[in-house]
């Protein structure tokens, strides 16, 4: 990708666009209106908070709040003084917390009071992980030894925690430490995103400056996007989807950004008419629960010209009126598939392309990369119509795996990143996946691998073993379905297995099926078949997906 330059960092991109566009709409979130200027302004001031707390380049701060603007402030002033946003997922609960602020070595924790929304309490959550915050003075704590500082957004703030207001007004005082003795480069990570773990344990994804900006110039370039466009954000930005095609792509652009906090088909399509969105990127149960609104009609969505749909495929029929503008959205929309480890989407189809590539193929390579459909057993470059592994290499390839040098060193290899899933390429180059090499289950656009949740069930004292697999939801792509064998003695409804799990993990890695059984089908080696209990599942419950 040599033709688009030398990279620019996140910081640099916030500057250029206040620089170049002072007084454009950067966020419009509820009733807030934050301009260009203003949010350099404030990026600057929480930097030069962080500063003066004593956080340093290279710290990793966990950034734990829903979408909003605060969200926006705290990424880019982390990133502005050579820190790590390490991104939580706002609907976590107190054991995933726990093991993001823990692996991640994190240093400090930026958080909101609560997610009303999602009806999760932050600081009840705080409270039981951590309960040396209730008292003022220096923060240690045995659980978390690198933990030295935790940021409160909203009314209520422990006594040994920072307000997010408190911190802003700190780096803009006279004699507030300074940015410019600050070397931050392009090969510096920026964010680390957690992805769910194969063996149960999520892994900390670590990307670059570079590699967001160069993801965000793919981004920018394939949908003609300019200052001018109205971008609206309805998927969080924990994800990658959130943090690079919302706050980072919209930096490089200059564009406005309309921020959901949580998505609500009438609600989104109330917005894009109120703001004129021009720009819908999210999942296919967005779109499908747009379309089948009772509401649909009613609002004027002809801002709308393009877009990104990833993470599960689209059906035709959806595909049709995504497209139609006489009767459906009217937009141009790509199809895109991609993973945290390349920083987002890898293929793309293009504007143009006829419906029949669209919802066939994830489309063709994004031009920072190679890719190439590997043997999943020999490892050996495979022609055009032949299926086996996805396999991508080039600029926007993740620095690696938090702490985990192993699994880094397994999912890439010889420069070539391992995806998982398995495919064919027509002579094109346009890629169709036909199915993954590992088991993960895609909840609604969220990674969820089974083994974690596996792991989470086997501390449940009536439960002896557990068995998990996705099944086809006609909304949500897929869901959850828990397979368990009960303890002896131990009487297990599937209500009981439902509740275990309601305030304990996050509500897209719940079951929505449970089925209390004797026994596991079982290979000769004694693994579980869990392609025969998921088409049990399918036939027992008469499963469709979209």
């Amino acid at each position: 990708m040599s033709d688009l330059g030398p990279a620019l960092t996140l910081g640099d991109l916030l500057d250029a666009a206040a620089a170049h566009y002072p007084d454009r709409e950067a966020v419009v979130f509820r009733e807030e209106r934050v301009t260009y200027r203003e949010l350099k302004r404030r990026s600057d001031d929480f930097a030069r908070g962080l500063l003066d707390l004593g956080l340093r380049p290279g710290d990793h701060i966990v950034l734990w709040m829903p979408n909003r603007s605060e969200w926006n402030v705290a990424n880019l002033g982390i990133a502005k003084v050579g820190a790590v946003t390490v991104t939580c997922n706002s609907r976590y609960k107190a054991l995933e917390v726990e093991y993001v602020l823990r692996q991640s070595d994190a240093a400090a924790l930026i958080m909101v009071d609560r997610f009303a929304a999602a009806k999760v309490d932050y600081l009840a959550i705080l409270d039981e992980l951590l309960p040396e915050a209730r008292e003022p003075g220096p923060l240690r704590s045995a659980r978390f030894p690198a933990l030295r500082h935790v940021v409160v957004l909203g009314e209520t703030v422990p006594a040994g925690a920072r307000a997010f207001e408190a911190v802003e007004r700190a780096g803009s005082r006279p004699g507030a430490p300074a940015l410019g003795g600050i070397s931050v480069r392009p090969d510096d990570p920026v964010e680390m995103l957690y992805t769910s773990g194969t063996t149960g344990e999520p892994k900390g994804c670590l990307l670059s400056h570079g590699n967001m900006y160069y993801k965000c110039r793919v981004y920018v370039d394939l949908h003609r996007w300019t200052h001018a466009d109205r971008y609206l954000v309805p998927v969080p930005y924990f994800h990658i989807f959130g943090s690079m095609g919302g706050v980072a792509a919209n930096c490089l652009a200059g564009s406005t950004q309309v921020v959901m906090e949580v998505f609500d088909a009438g609600e989104a399509m109330r917005l894009i008419e109120a703001e004129g969105v021009t720009i819908f990127s999210g999942v296919p149960t967005m779109f499908i629960t747009m379309l089948g609104h009772p509401a649909f009609g009613k609002y004027n969505l002809s801002s709308l010209r393009t877009g990104s749909i990833g993470a599960a495929p689209v059906p035709v029929e959806i595909m049709r009126k995504i497209l139609d503008r006489e009767a459906g959205l009217g937009m141009d929309a790509l199809v895109v598939y991609g993973l945290t480890e390349a920083t987002g989407g890898t293929h793309w189809t293009r504007a143009g392309d006829p419906i029949e590539k669209r919802v066939a193929t994830v489309g063709v390579r994004t031009p920072e990369i190679e890719d190439r459909i590997v043997d999943p057993v020999t490892g050996r470059p495979l022609p055009s119509g032949q299926e086996g592994e996805v396999c991508v290499k080039g600029s926007t390839l993740m620095l690696g795996y938090y702490k985990k040098p192993e699994a880094t060193a397994d999912k890439i290899r010889d420069g070539w990143l391992h995806t998982g899933d398995m495919g064919i390429k027509d002579a094109d180059g346009y890629l169709r996946i036909t199915g993954r090499v590992t088991d993960m289950i895609i909840v609604g656009g969220f990674n969820t691998y089974p083994a974690e949740i596996e792991n989470f069930y086997l501390r449940h004292p009536g439960i002896l073993d557990v068995s998990i697999v996705g099944v086809p939801d006609p909304v949500m792509g897929e869901v959850v379905m828990a397979f368990v064998i009960p303890r002896a003695g131990h009487p297990l409804s599937p209500e009981d297995v439902v509740a275990f799990a309601r305030d304990r993990i996050a509500n897209f890695k719940q079951p929505r099926y449970v089925e209390i059984v004797d026994q596991f089908p079982l290979t000769g080696s004694g693994k579980v078949q869990k392609f025969k209990q998921k088409a049990y599942a399918v036939e027992k419950y008469d499963l469709k997906g979209p």
